[in-house]
């Protein structure tokens, strides 16, 4: 355990810096770098248009033709390069699934598996990414292509593609143990490598999903900025909206690679719990008559887990927390208690002994946010419930 900690946990992090961001930024993607239309303006001076002159201080009527016509020109120029990478993208994708997979799996293969690899370990190297490619190859490529004709359509193909982004939920929720595989049996995947002839290693070919959702917050970013230059301000919040979506799919996957990698001895499998939806610190009393402690609430979709704080995340390394004790959520009671503080109750008959737990957050904002959370999760419970027993009564309606 202690070489897989050392392989993933980067002496250098600086605090504040999440773990997807941690893991792009030391494995930038040179080729799309290389790749970048000619004159196209990078996430880090997207605010520009090329002339040293910001767009956020375009209003309509105020710019002139030229600074419209450039910044149409740069929104094309960031289309191209949408499209440019996700086709390169694809490519990777494919050389996963159609390369490496395909010969894994070949029964006559002249490349022997290492023991270490059979009963399954496979799986968590490569996941769902055949899900992932298939999507995007017969789908989300062709659409972005489209988009190229028809920018507007941009923030609507996001908008509409949100569910198919939870892939990279279930993808990405064990990348640190795929990666830690993948290192540990190099000499094998080297070989399959070399026999089909690929320039790229598997380790730089399994990162290409993180790498790429972020990527398409930044592009999207340089669009809006360009689409506001341009004066096209009824386009601007379906794009925003585009923008604030994908936001989202990179929080929820940090969220979970960084509960994956910190969270020890659960013997669930937490990937099949849902999103996750909350976490933080709560000082809880756990049953009558035991100190008040700090535990971290984990709030999936399913189950809300509590566990001991071992270590505190720091400048140079991430949090540890140790496992406690659960409760489901189609088997638990919220009682408000007053004083930032609210009970909650296990009611599942199969779980012995019972879990009773009073937790009272540091601030009334945290509080308000975890009660207005878990009575919107009891409350579509009781809905499901009655629709469930009232059939007739909800078809009526």
């Amino acid at each position: 355990m202690s070489c897989f900690f050392r392989l993933f946990a980067s002496p250098g992090k600086m605090d504040g810096i999440s773990e997807i961001e941690q893991i792009v930024r030391e494995r930038t993607e040179q080729h799309e770098c290389n790749s970048r239309v000619d004159g196209s303006v990078g996430a880090e001076n997207a605010s520009t248009n090329g002339h040293g002159r910001s767009h956020d201080n375009n209003e309509e009527g105020h710019g002139s033709v030229p600074d419209k016509s450039s910044a149409l020109k740069k929104r094309q120029c960031v289309l191209v390069e949408l499209v440019s990478t996700e086709e390169s993208y694809v490519q990777d994708l494919n050389d996963i699934v159609n390369g490496y997979m395909t010969e894994i799996n070949n029964p006559n293969s002249d490349i022997p598996m290492p023991e270490g690899l059979k009963g399954g370990k496979m799986k968590l190297v490569f996941n769902n990414i055949k899900d992932i490619y298939e999507w995007h190859r017969d789908y989300f490529l062709r659409a972005l292509r489209n988009c190229q004709k028809s920018p507007a359509d941009l923030g609507p193909l996001i908008k509409r593609s949100a569910p198919k982004f939870s892939l990279y939920y279930t993808y990405c929720s064990n990348k640190p143990l795929s990666e830690y595989i993948v290192s540990d049996n190099n000499d094998y995947f080297d070989s399959i490598r070399q026999k089909l002839g690929h320039r790229m290693c598997l380790s730089d070919l399994i990162i290409k999903p993180v790498q790429r959702i972020t990527k398409y917050e930044l592009l999207i970013k340089e669009i809006i900025k360009a689409t506001e230059g341009a004066g096209l301000y009824k386009e601007v919040p379906m794009l925003q909206e585009a923008y604030q979506q994908m936001k989202v799919v990179v929080k929820a996957v940090n969220d979970m690679m960084v509960v994956l990698r910190s969270l020890q001895d659960f013997e669930g499998e937490i990937t099949a719990q849902g999103n996750l939806l909350m976490q933080g610190p709560m000082s809880c009393v756990v049953d009558a008559g035991q100190k008040q402690r700090e535990l971290q609430m984990f709030l999936f979709q399913q189950i809300i887990i509590f566990a001991d704080i071992e270590k505190a995340k720091n400048q140079y390394s991430s949090p540890t927390y140790k496992y406690r004790s659960h409760i489901q959520l189609n088997h638990m009671q919220m009682k408000e208690l007053g004083d930032c503080r609210f009970q909650i109750k296990s009611t599942d008959p199969n779980k012995i002994p019972e879990v009773t737990m009073i937790c009272k957050a540091a601030t009334q904002e945290s509080y308000a946010g975890w009660r207005d959370m878990l009575n919107k999760i009891l409350q579509q419970q009781n809905d499901l419930i009655f629709m469930l027993s009232n059939p007739l009564s909800t078809k009526n309606k």
